[in-house]
Order: structure tokens, then sequence, then C-alpha cells
């Protein structure tokens, strides 16, 4: 295979945990090329990779007939992706008119990849997915490590950024409370403890991510971290320049999210917090990932703490900690 046609319409996380399947497809066919229909704004985190060629917005109304029962493309449409050998399309049963219409108007051979194991799988989507791969003659199993590596423009715009905020001898620490769940947040109780203790370290430097879904409890901790430490807002950045800040950071504390996962895949230390989701399915991959359970709720709410009383951190914000502390001392 020289070309290799991928479709995947997932969000950041499960994009991110597809990573595995797709670098055992180029270990299989090291020479080709892979062409993704897909998120622009999350494929750009592997236009590095030496497989990438292209990517085409999968909302983009010239690939709608492929939804439809009997769909077909254009003749401009088809004859773009007629060079593909092969196509993936990871997807849930759903997306089989999607299969169907790909191999009748290219006429080649269609594969789908169910993304997410059910629970008693007992494993993640990477294994689940190269075991699909080896079920097609792709030796998949046990699943190749993935790493991020970010655009040299990226690196550029991320040590801009390290320049302007922190003095040649300190360290950059990333925080990222949100998560788009609420169900999916750590008290800020814990943040604030952890952050707390950290910054007894007078040589780290830390910066709060802020995504779209994110402002509420950025802006919390914000007022409060103003009397605690210095700290920067990251507010908004593409993913590819956030990849490249993530990985020229010592350190990433994050609440179970597409960034998260982002930041393990990165290859950056990875302190990721646990509530309701099951981490042996869900967990980020990375070489240094450390999972921490919290119990309780995960509903945020604003005017926490804001009645005088001192509230107590919750038992595993002291594990959080040791951890973090544990990577910086490395």
């Amino acid at each position: 295979m020289k070309s290799i046609l991928i479709v995947h319409q997932g969000a950041i996380g499960d994009f991110i945990l597809s990573l595995p399947a797709l670098e055992a497809l180029h270990r299989f066919c090291p020479e080709a090329e892979f062409t993704f229909i897909g998120y622009p704004n999350i494929l750009e985190i592997i236009s590095a990779r030496p497989y990438f060629k292209e990517a085409h917005d999968c909302n983009s109304s010239r690939w709608t007939p492929l939804y439809a029962t009997g769909g077909e493309l254009t003749s401009i449409d088809r004859d773009s992706l007629l060079q593909n050998d092969s196509a993936f399309v990871f997807g849930r049963s759903s997306i089989q008119p999607l299969v169907e219409n790909l191999t009748n108007n290219l006429v080649i051979s269609v594969h789908r990849i169910d993304p997410f194991p059910e629970l008693e799988f007992g494993s993640g989507p990477a294994e689940y997915q190269c075991l699909q791969l080896e079920k097609v003659g792709i030796p998949a199993i046990p699943p190749p490590m993935a790493i991020i590596a970010p655009q040299h423009q990226d690196i550029l715009e991320a040590d801009t950024f390290i320049r302007q905020n922190l003095s040649p001898r300190e360290r950059l620490v990333l925080l990222h409370p949100g998560s788009g769940s609420r169900k999916k947040l750590w008290t800020p109780i814990g943040w604030l403890s952890v952050i707390r203790k950290l910054s007894s370290e007078k040589s780290l430097k830390f910066a709060l991510l802020q995504g779209p879904a994110d402002s509420e409890i950025v802006n919390y901790l914000r007022a409060q971290l103003e009397t605690i430490t210095p700290f920067s807002i990251v507010k908004n950045w593409r993913l590819g320049k956030l990849a490249a800040l993530i990985s020229r950071s010592s350190l990433y504390l994050g609440n179970d999210s597409g960034i998260t996962h982002l930041a393990a895949a990165c290859g950056t230390p990875t302190v990721a917090l646990f509530g309701p989701t099951d981490p042996r399915i869900w967990a980020p991959l990375g070489p240094q990932v450390k999972i921490i359970r919290w119990q309780g709720e995960g509903t945020f709410n604003a005017t926490q703490g804001d009645s005088g009383t001192v509230l107590e951190p919750p038992p595993e914000a002291g594990i959080v900690q040791n951890q973090a502390s544990e990577w910086l001392r490395n």
C-alpha cells in the first residue's frame, strides 16, 4: 500500500487513543502516506509524523454524500481520493453507510475499526483497535507507543512564551483544571492545596490552561492564586502550539480530558486525575503517566469556600503533591 485513507471524526482524546493503531499501520506500510478526513484542528498534532500527507475537514459539505445511503461523490472529490489503495474508518456501526459508500465510490478495500471497547473487554481503546488490525493481517500487538512530535514553528512559538514568562532557571508546570464534562472536575480545594505546596519550590512557574469550556473554574482559581504564586494563563491555544508548550514543560497536572491525553502523548510527566471514569479503559497513554483517583461529586460550584469556612483538602491531594514533587526532583 502506497497511500491510505483514514477517516476519524473523534474528539481530541478519542483521536489520541487511536495513535497506536495509526503507528502500527505506519510500521506495517512504512512508505505509505496517509490522507485524513477528520478535524484539521486535531489532526495538526500529527502533521510532523512521516506518514502524514494531508487533512480534509469532515464537516465540509463535499463529503456529505458519503453519509447518505447510496451516496455518490462528485467526480472531482472522487478523483482526489482515488490515489488511496485502502481505507480505515474509525467509528461505531452507525457509520457503516460511509464504509459502503467509500467502497462503492473508490472501489478499494475499506476496513471499519470500532474505536471503543465494552467494559468487559478489560483494556483500553488502543489494544482494542490494534486487535482489529491484527484480524486483517497487520501486526499491532502489543500496541506501539506513539509520541507526539510538534512542528518546528509551534516549538518556536512555545519557546517565545517561555522566554517571556520564565527566567532561565525557572521550570514550567502546566495545570488544566477543566474538562469537557463537569462531572470530571476535581475540587478546586484540591487544586489550591497542591499548588500552594508546590509553590514553595521557587524555581517553579505555573500556567493555567483554559479551553472553551474551562472559563468558570479557571477564573475561580485565578482569583484564589493571585495571593499564592505568580502564574500565567494559556487560553484557547491551537493544539499544535499547545503540544509544543507541553513538550517543553517539566510537569503537567490535569483532569480526565482530551488535553490530558495530549500531555501524556507528548511524553511529559503527567498526573491525570480521574473521578467517575474508569482509567482501566480510558487512561492516557504515555511513558510517564500517573493516574490518581478521587472520590465524591465532580460538580464545580463557584461559591465553594466563600462562606469563610476553612475546607480541608481531599485525601488524594497529598498523593498528587507527592507524585508531582517526585517527578520534579528527577
